[in-house]
């Protein structure tokens, strides 16, 4: 099993590669209630943060849950119908998360060391 930062990390590194396909946007993903990350769009960046930090979304789900969307498992509308994520914030920019999760679970899956 990956941890959040392992998660966060890898994110991280995956960012870049999605310019032009996700927004110059900020995103807070808030994970078990006690974990926080930003998801800067301009500047291709995740980094951790604190709870209230300023965004144009904010997303509030579980580690099971964002490890049920890496791994396929579960698709971002399946877990938002199901009540697993929760979306504050600018509904559009909602949707481009699918381009996040598709480059992080890529770049897990090249990593040795990450298991879903």
């Amino acid at each position: 099993m990956t941890s959040v930062e392992e998660i966060f990390a890898t994110m991280g590194e995956a960012l870049p590669g999605t310019k032009g396909k996700f927004p110059s946007k900020t995103v807070v993903m808030k994970i078990d209630g006690s974990s926080f990350y930003k998801i800067d769009g301009s500047k291709s960046t995740v980094q951790p943060c604190e709870e209230g930090t300023q965004a144009d979304l904010t997303v509030n789900t579980s580690l099971e849950t964002l490890q049920k969307l890496l791994e396929k498992k579960l698709t971002p509308q399946q877990a938002f119908m199901k009540g697993l994520l929760k979306i504050k914030g600018n509904m559009g920019l909602a949707m481009k998360l699918n381009v996040i999760v598709n480059a992080t679970r890529k770049q897990l899956s090249k990593s040795p060391k990450a298991k879903l």
